[in-house]
């Protein structure tokens, strides 16, 4: 996310964490493209950073994951709604908005 939006720097590259993002981005990368994730991800590096980020773009990760977020957003109202205590459904329904594209 937008370090500006949410408040924070995010340093799942560099961590060589296994985020939601490079997993989407390694199941749709090309052969080239993979070989430079695998040679740039878990490094500090700025400029390798700068080399997954760029992968990133063009595999255009940013819309996959916004439809992800639509879709899935749209499953939980459909889950949250099939409960029948509407309390329940109140609070849900407020966690989920708490949570939905949030800012800081």
């Amino acid at each position: 996310g937008d370090p500006e939006v949410i408040g924070k720097i995010g340093t799942d590259i560099e961590d060589f964490k296994c985020s939601w993002l490079i997993v989407q981005a390694l199941e749709r990368a090309n052969e080239s493209q993979r070989k430079q994730l695998y040679d740039n991800y878990g490094k500090a590096d700025p400029s390798c950073v700068a080399a997954v980020k760029a992968i990133y773009r063009d595999l255009g990760i940013q819309d996959v994951f916004l439809e992800y977020e639509r879709s899935s957003h749209k499953e939980l109202i459909s889950s949250i709604e099939a409960q029948e205590n509407e309390s329940v459904q109140l609070v849900l329904k407020s966690f989920l908005g708490k949570i939905y594209k949030r800012q800081k």
